[in-house]
């Protein structure tokens, strides 16, 4: 598993070398107080040692003791500070860089990367979520690529994320939005809310560019046929959905494959019908992709956990330990399971070829 957020070698040259000589410079500042202070510090030992030859009054003695204490304290002050210094510069920047990462997918044409982040309460309409892009070797090309404000985007809690031709769409509470994948441009803005919609999570497309999205709240998946003026319906809604979360589309059989929060994992067929995927349940189900292979990849955002389902259905734990890993997907191309780790603020993958 490789955790992009510890590594370098994802991270943003230029913010290193422009935030690296300041915080240096700080800590040369603290340094030479430092030095000072630790001067004074002895000297004042020295004065008011009790085998110095000056002469001694309590009143005296009391006054250096105070002073002694004084410089301690901002001894101790300095010292707290420098290594808390030291460790913002050690750390590096990840943090800064992805805030609540709830999907995380690779464009197929390009090997570039997209990762959208909440930033906030997921049901809250706040206007400060943002999508990070990436290189096809996972270094950030943008790291806010699409947001509130620029281009004129409207952008809240984005979730799932799909790519179809040009657009990247997201889901976005209760509207589902498209960016012009290269400019961030925002070219479809979809308001799902007259249609009952109130929790937009997931999103998938199917080969014919049709868009699947679920609505965990309202047990309802819809339909969004880009081909057809965006034209939305309603693909599948009942409680027999038991809130659907994460989707996937089938690759050997154009089934619709949904990620049930309550546990299942469940297929609709074309012909509408649904049944359960695999016999187990899961605790608390949310991304799901194949690869290439017809493999199945679950996550478990409460446990932590990553499970391989194989075309045979039997049920594998390929990862433990994970921090809320949300809407993951297969880079099919690289072999690599993309992991959004929302509750870390960071992202990783995991080499399938080695599972």
């Amino acid at each position: 598993m490789n955790n992009l957020n510890n590594s370098t070698k994802h991270e943003s040259e230029t913010a290193q070398q422009n935030t690296l000589p300041s915080a240096l410079n700080s800590m040369d500042r603290l340094q030479l107080a430092f030095e000072k202070t630790i001067d004074r510090f002895q000297q004042q030992r020295r004065i008011w040692s009790p085998n110095s030859h000056f002469p001694e009054h309590e009143k005296t003695r009391k006054r250096a003791r105070c002073a002694m204490d004084r410089r301690r304290t901002v001894l101790a002050f300095f010292l707290i500070l420098s290594i808390t210094l030291t460790l913002s510069v050690s750390c590096g920047t990840k943090e800064e860089t992805y805030k609540k990462p709830e999907s995380f997918v690779v464009d197929p044409a390009t090997g570039e990367y997209y990762v959208s982040n909440v930033n906030g309460i997921p049901s809250e309409k706040d206007q400060n979520g943002f999508i990070v892009k990436l290189d096809k070797d996972l270094k950030i090309v943008d790291a806010a690529f699409i947001e509130s404000g620029g281009n004129g985007v409207d952008l809240n809690a984005p979730k799932g994320m799909a790519i179809v031709g040009e657009v990247l769409y997201v889901t976005d509470i209760t509207s589902v939005r498209g960016y012009d994948k290269k400019t961030g441009e925002n070219v479809v803005d979809l308001d799902l809310e007259d249609r009952g919609a109130k929790f937009l999570n997931d999103i998938t497309a199917d080969e014919d560019g049709n868009l699947y999205v679920s609505d965990m709240t309202s047990n309802v998946i819809f339909k969004i046929e880009t081909k057809n003026d965006n034209a939305v319906s309603e693909h599948r809604k009942g409680n027999e959905l038991e809130q659907p979360n994460g989707l996937a589309i089938d690759p050997k059989t154009g089934d619709l494959v949904i990620a049930a929060w309550r546990g299942k994992i469940l297929v609709l067929d074309e012909e509408g019908n649904l049944k359960p995927y695999v016999d187990k349940e899961f605790v608390a189900p949310d991304g799901i992709d194949f690869d290439d292979e017809g493999n199945l990849y679950v996550s478990s955002f409460q446990l932590g956990e990553i499970y391989k389902i194989t075309s045979d259905k039997k049920v594998t734990t390929i990862k433990k330990g994970l921090d809320s890993p949300a809407d993951i997907s297969v880079d099919r191309k690289k072999g690599l399971l993309l992991v959004p780790l929302m509750g870390a603020n960071k992202i990783t993958t995991i080499d399938l070829k080695e599972e």
